[in-house]
């Protein structure tokens, strides 16, 4: 199984099988709730590896994460579409998108020792959006 990441706006970033490691998907009610609530929200964290790219060969898609994770609330940059494909046998299985998807969490972790970097990505979507978020699956050849 792997995982592609595809995250639209300024500085676009697009993460491949080989980059992504791991993808949790949420859907968040609020743990006090004894019956369906309307305070619903979604969110994706996403794991992977650095892949840098001596000599410049190829554009390090990591650094347009980062440069995201600290644009300021403000700006209409902010928010951004996520998309992820979960792939098996070559087939997108599960397909998630939120269309208006904001940064709460982005590390990097870098070892000299291994020269390995690793990134984490934990992005919700907006919480008056969150109806917007799409969940797809069953796709055909």
């Amino acid at each position: 199984m792997g995982f592609r990441v595809t995250i639209d706006g300024a500085g676009p970033v697009k993460l491949t099988e080989q980059c992504v490691t791991g993808v949790e998907f949420f859907s968040e009610i609020p743990k006090d709730s004894n019956a369906r609530a309307t305070d619903n929200g979604t969110a994706l964290k996403i794991r992977g590896k650095m892949l840098f790219s001596l000599g410049a060969e190829a554009e390090d898609a990591t650094l347009n994460m980062a440069k995201w994770s600290v644009v300021p609330s403000e700006s209409a940059d902010a928010y951004r579409n996520v998309k992820v494909d979960v792939v098996a046998a070559n087939q997108v299985v599960r397909q998630f998108t939120l269309p208006n998807a904001f940064v709460m969490e982005y590390e990097e972790s870098l070892d000299d020792e291994t020269g390995v970097g690793e990134f984490y990505l934990h992005v919700k979507q907006k919480k008056d959006l969150t109806k917007l978020t799409s969940i797809e699956g069953g796709f055909s050849e």
